[in-house]
């Protein structure tokens, strides 16, 4: 009996062990595909056509996304020299905005070729879509390129490009993606685990100790009273 019970934990180890390695496969291919795909919107995005903002006055170089090493958004702000902040502070808002649009693409065009297969997939990509430090990391590694304020009769104006590096985007997502796989994956094995441990802390059946016999029921010692007492009687 010790035997088969050993054998049985060491089977459900086993297969607790390959179900961990696959689905820890399955989603680190999920986070390499979300990476991948991720970099290609933001290393394509600058070939794609710019939108033109029709503002007089405007530089030849506002809403223009062009630039293979930086990715860049862009602020507008009317009024006296003093808008040159908001502007920057709008340049910066886009420029969060267009991450997020970025990671919001990926991960479409992801599940649109597969759906999550489990909990732990769902949970990466929902990790993933949404960022709390995003606007930290895009307020510590942006720079303005372009700080331009029109002052004339048509136009009084600040125009604003802010730049990330996209080797320095890639880099932070792909990391996040890590973290996060890292963590879902230490989970799953620490569930899986637990599972067998409570396997290996079920009692075992000594087969040398006997058996507990059933105690006789209240009626059963009426029944041996009323004998005793038959026992007991004097003879006529």
């Amino acid at each position: 009996m010790l035997k088969l019970l050993s054998k049985h934990v060491f089977l459900v180890g086993i297969f607790l062990i390959l179900t961990i390695h696959t689905a820890s496969a399955q989603l680190l291919g999920l986070a390499l595909s979300l990476g991948n795909t991720l970099a290609g919107y933001i290393f394509d995005i600058y070939l794609r056509t710019e939108n033109t903002l029709d503002i007089d006055g405007a530089p030849n170089w506002y809403l223009r996304n062009d630039d293979s090493e930086w990715d860049c958004a862009f602020g507008y702000a009317p009024g006296s020299l003093a808008s040159v902040e908001a502007a920057k502070s709008e340049a910066t808002k886009n420029l969060v905005a267009q991450q997020e649009q970025y990671v919001q693409s990926a991960i479409r065009d992801e599940v649109q070729r597969r759906k999550p297969r489990d909990e732990k997939e769902r949970q990466l990509v929902e990790q993933f879509r949404n960022d709390p430090e995003l606007k930290n990391f895009v307020t510590g590694q942006r720079q303005f390129l372009k700080i331009t304020y029109e002052d004339d009769e048509d136009v009084r104006a600040a125009f604003v490009k802010a730049c990330l590096s996209r080797e320095t985007v890639v880099a932070y997502q792909k990391e996040r993606l890590q973290k996060i796989t890292t963590e879902l994956s230490k989970n799953r094995a620490e569930s899986a685990f637990e599972e067998l441990e409570a396997e290996l802390e079920q009692p075992e059946l000594d087969l040398n100790t006997p058996a507990d016999l059933e105690r006789p029921t209240s009626g059963s010692k009426s029944a041996f009273k009323e004998l005793d007492q038959e026992i007991s009687l004097p003879n006529n």
